[in-house]
């Protein structure tokens, strides 16, 4: 996995025969794959396009195809080919193909998942820049465009690698490494878990289910699985070196939804601040109206101050909850430079759920910002992700 200055994850993908390759945003948060395609203008989609004629085992759907992330669109078809990724060919993928894309395929990446990557980065520090060129979803078939418009679901690629038997345990485990580690340093293993990435031992949390996808109603006797999301029972701040150290328990039951195609972490907005008070100080951050992000003082980084969050090994309150900690060193995004000692603007990975990535009143988005200090492994078979 390619780490993109922290904004997003990249895994190069092979699609038709023989294999066209892309670059391709890694993200748990939606569920189709779409490349750019040859009817795609150049300025809505500016790197490699797939050409179908090119390829002797591509088959067009006649199917249209479109999703609306939290920054950007795209629109096209829907084909099926071979599939490529690592060692791992799929026959017959279903797969979308953009012929239209609005605020994603830029030179300055701000796609994926339910959420987005936050805006800001600019290319410059990094002239070697690996483009994404595209979207992986990992999620639920469920979650799949074609069934959200009234068609069928199908099997995203990796439930294809357990339903056509190319995989020794239907998981897939990702580890997207510290934000300082930029360029190809994160891995995806299908199949297996790789315990040299991890100390100790995996926790299993249930996946949540919903009544519908657009419901914030957890779990119950007809929910369906849609989003890779667990359920939360608290979150907030501990050993802050500003005022108190803010926690909030839930109420009721939460969900985390665990998104790797988003760059930070999304919280009411009352929440959020707290939180960004806690770690840089009542005078050391603004928030961008423009992007909705905090801006914060590059040497947040270095505060003693954690970020929790309560994630629930069960679907009861009374079941005692892991804690996954992040760091302030892994919270403060450097946005001018690739290293925070370096830089003089840093945005804050926790933002105020503002007009991206508002989702049910319970459910909370979980992106990069925070995913990175966690070993994190989805089990298809059990509907459950490993955490350590």
């Amino acid at each position: 996995l390619y780490n993109d200055q922290g904004s997003q994850y990249l895994v190069e993908v092979g699609i038709g025969t023989p294999p066209q390759k892309f670059i391709v945003t890694l993200d748990t948060g939606s569920a189709d794959l779409w490349v750019p395609s040859t009817e795609c203008p150049s300025n809505a989609c500016p790197f490699s396009r797939f050409s179908s004629s090119n390829s002797s085992s591509f088959k067009s759907l006649n199917q249209n195809f479109g999703i609306q992330y939290g920054i950007g669109n795209v629109n096209g078809t829907y084909a099926t080919d071979t599939v490529t990724v690592g060692g791992a060919t799929v026959s017959n993928q279903q797969f979308g193909l953009a012929t239209f894309t609005k605020d994603i395929l830029q030179p300055n990446p701000s796609a994926g998942g339910e959420g987005s990557s936050a805006p800001g980065f600019n290319g410059s520090a990094n002239n070697n820049q690996v483009e994404a060129n595209g979207i992986l979803g990992l999620g639920y078939p469920a979650l799949t465009q074609a069934n959200s418009q009234g068609g069928n679901a199908y099997n995203p690629f990796v439930f294809n690698l357990v339903s056509q038997n190319l995989i020794k345990e239907p998981v897939f485990s990702i580890y997207l490494n510290s934000i300082s580690k930029s360029g190809w340093s994160g891995e995806i293993i299908f199949g297996g878990v790789d315990q040299s990435k991890f100390e100790g031992n995996l926790t299993y949390l249930p996946v949540a289910g919903l009544t519908s996808r657009r419901s914030s109603t957890l779990g119950g006797n007809n929910s369906k699985f849609y989003y890779w999301m667990v359920y939360g029972q608290g979150l907030g701040v501990q050993s802050a070196n500003h005022g108190s150290n803010p926690y909030w328990n839930l109420k009721e039951m939460g969900a985390f939804i665990l998104d790797t195609g988003t760059t930070l972490t999304y919280l009411p907005t009352s929440v959020a601040t707290e939180i960004v008070a806690a770690f840089a100080g009542s005078n050391g951050y603004a928030l961008d109206r423009s992007s909705g992000v905090f801006a914060v003082d590059c040497n947040t980084a270095n505060s003693p101050a954690r970020f929790e969050l309560q994630m629930s090994t069960s679907s009861s309150r009374s079941s005692s909850p892991i804690v996954l900690s992040v760091p302030a060193s892994e919270l403060v995004i450097p946005l001018d430079s690739n290293d925070v000692s370096t830089a003089s603007v840093c945005m804050f990975g926790i933002a105020p759920l503002g007009g991206s990535g508002s989702i049910g009143a319970n459910m909370y988005l979980v992106g990069d910002s925070v995913l990175r200090s966690a070993y994190m492994v989805f089990d298809m078979g059990q509907n459950r992700v490993g955490l350590a």
